[in-house]
């Protein structure tokens, strides 16, 4: 898997951390780890100021404190499938209400025509398979920036 950023391959520096089995100990600086981790280990992890992400599936409740916020440096969202449009919405009240500035990355069953509706609701960058990162600078490249509907 590959993480763009526009037109730009970006490294990823995350690691995601999956499982069940998740403690304080295994979780360092640019860890991913899932929602319900979160949950149970939020306060440890804001005490030992470390610098994650959290992994939420689109079919989770989206419900973060500004404390939960602040103390993430990525959200990533995962499809379960590409029809699914609440991630959309949830990222503009991210962007608009919550003033989440950080990093929103989409992942999961996303298709290379979503791309520039991603970017336009507020994700930063996505993961895909590196087969298709062609077709994917394509449908951006495709983009001619005019919008019936404003950010």
């Amino acid at each position: 898997m590959i993480i763009l950023e526009r037109e730009t391959v970006k490294t990823n520096k995350y690691l995601k951390l999956s499982g069940d089995d998740i403690t304080i100990s295994k979780i360092k600086n640019y860890s991913i780890i899932e929602k319900k981790n979160w949950i149970l280990l939020k306060d440890q992890i804001i005490k030992k100021k470390l610098v994650i992400g959290i992994e939420i599936f689109s079919d989770e409740i989206f419900d973060f404190s500004e404390q939960d916020l602040k103390a993430l440096s990525l959200i990533q969202i995962n499809f379960k499938t590409f029809k699914d449009g609440r991630p959309f919405t949830f990222v503009k009240k991210l962007r608009k209400e919550l003033k989440f500035n950080n990093e929103i990355r989409a992942a999961g069953h996303i298709l290379p025509d979503q791309y520039s509706f991603l970017l336009r609701c507020g994700f930063n960058t996505v993961e895909i398979s590196e087969v298709e990162k062609e077709q994917w600078f394509k449908m951006l490249n495709l983009d001619d920036g005019l919008y019936y509907q404003p950010y």
